[in-house]
């Protein structure tokens, strides 16, 4: 049975419990990240730490750790987890316990640890279908728990057989709901620049492509330009680089995953598992 971290202890899964009056709960009050491991090494700790202090200041809510206390209990919860082969790591804070259903007494702090979330080699050989929607997440630049309309969606999103949702508004993209999006025109790698959250894959990604000498602009997106692009792609802690090669009913490209997104594939996938 798998260890998670709750309120300054170490308790196995079924034990992990929090009350029902709960910001987080009531009111979905509170922010968390996401990060996994390569050869059980976390992947980019302080960057996502760093993220995570960033979250928390703009939704108003306090750590109860230092950056240096979070690194040694994931480390601790590394070694307890050793059935785990990789694993993954839900950092949570919550509002906490409330009696008005505003004011947080006193904010409550989770790490949930799990194996990381793969997808089939058949999706990255063919790519995936997005869909998109007229939406900007409220706090863009913070990893919220606000998801409900991707959730609220998401029946659609099976429906028409597709692996993402792209968040548009007048007429300029944003992000998809868990991911970031790219494209590729004339070889040069395009991402949203602002009012998107700034994902460490994403991050990792830009350095890798400059390094490989593939041009890299952040700027504004338009749908009406992108959907004209080469190839396109999303990335995520669990996805990598994931082609996607239809939005709505649109092809992108010949509909197949393009060169260039083929070599950042191969490139991320030599970086992580060779992170140490």
């Amino acid at each position: 049975m798998k260890t998670y971290f709750l309120n300054g202890k170490f308790v196995k899964e079924n034990q992990a419990k929090i009350k029902v009056n709960d910001l987080g709960i009531l009111r979905g009050y509170g922010v968390f990240d996401y990060l996994r491991t390569y050869n059980r090494i976390p992947f980019h700790l302080e960057d996502h730490l760093k993220r995570f202090f960033n979250s928390a200041k703009i939704l108003n809510l306090k750590i109860p750790y230092s950056k240096k206390e979070l690194e040694d209990i994931i480390g601790k919860l590394i070694k307890k987890n050793k059935d785990l082969k990789e694993l993954s790591f839900r950092i949570i804070l919550t509002g906490g316990e409330t009696n008005d259903g505003k004011t947080s007494q006193k904010p409550s702090f989770s790490i949930i640890v799990n194996s990381p979330h793969s997808y089939s080699d058949d999706i990255y050989k063919k790519g995936i279908k997005i869909i998109t929607l007229n939406y900007i997440r409220e706090f863009p630049v913070a990893k919220s728990l606000n998801y409900a309309l991707a959730i609220a969606n998401w029946p659609k999103v099976l429906d028409k057989k597709a692996g993402e949702i792209l968040y548009t508004s007048e007429g300029k993209v944003y992000e998809a709901s868990t991911s970031n999006f790219f494209v590729i025109k004339n070889e040069v790698l395009f991402t949203p620049a602002e009012k998107v959250l700034e994902g460490i894959t994403k991050k990792i990604i830009l350095k890798l492509a400059k390094k490989n000498k593939i041009p890299v602009k952040e700027t504004d997106l338009f749908l009406e330009d992108v959907l004209k692009a080469e190839e396109s792609f999303i990335s995520a802690t669990d996805k990598k680089v994931m082609p996607v090669v239809k939005i709505d009913n649109h092809k992108i490209g010949n509909g197949k995953p393009g060169k260039i997104t083929k070599k950042l594939m191969e490139i991320f996938e030599e970086y992580s598992q060779n992170y140490s």
